[in-house]
């Protein structure tokens, strides 16, 4: 007989641990308060999609939480980083296989993982 697994607990546990060690990652950088938070929906698109890679040493991807991977990206501005998002780059595909996610989405999602604060180059 084949076994149920229900994974979203799981899920939710590992989404719950990493925002966690995010906000201590980044807790030296930024206020809490003026980091870039994502909505529920954002973090399931994270979950499912950017945590894939920007989770693992193995892929090269700038790590979640690493201020120093992240650094020479940021200082190219957001703009790019979007741009770079969308169109791919080096080994990420374009979207990063988040055909889902908007525009806002990709913005809060980078934002997060690279430590910048909420709002920083949004556009109007």
């Amino acid at each position: 007989r084949a076994m149920k697994l229900n994974l979203m607990p799981w899920v939710l546990g590992r989404l719950s641990t990493l925002f966690a060690l995010l906000l201590c990652a980044f807790s030296g950088s930024y206020t809490a308060a003026a980091l870039a938070a994502p909505d529920a929906r954002q973090s399931t698109l994270f979950v499912n999609n950017c945590a894939q890679c920007h989770t693992s040493e193995e892929t090269g991807a700038p790590f979640v939480g690493r201020v120093d991977d992240w650094q020479a990206a940021v200082a190219q501005g957001e703009d790019v980083m979007l741009t770079n998002v969308v169109e791919g780059i080096r080994g990420m595909p374009p979207l990063g296989y988040c055909s889902s996610c908007s525009e806002q989405d990709f913005r809060v999602l980078i934002r997060m993982m690279a430590g910048m604060p909420d709002g920083e180059g949004e556009q109007l």
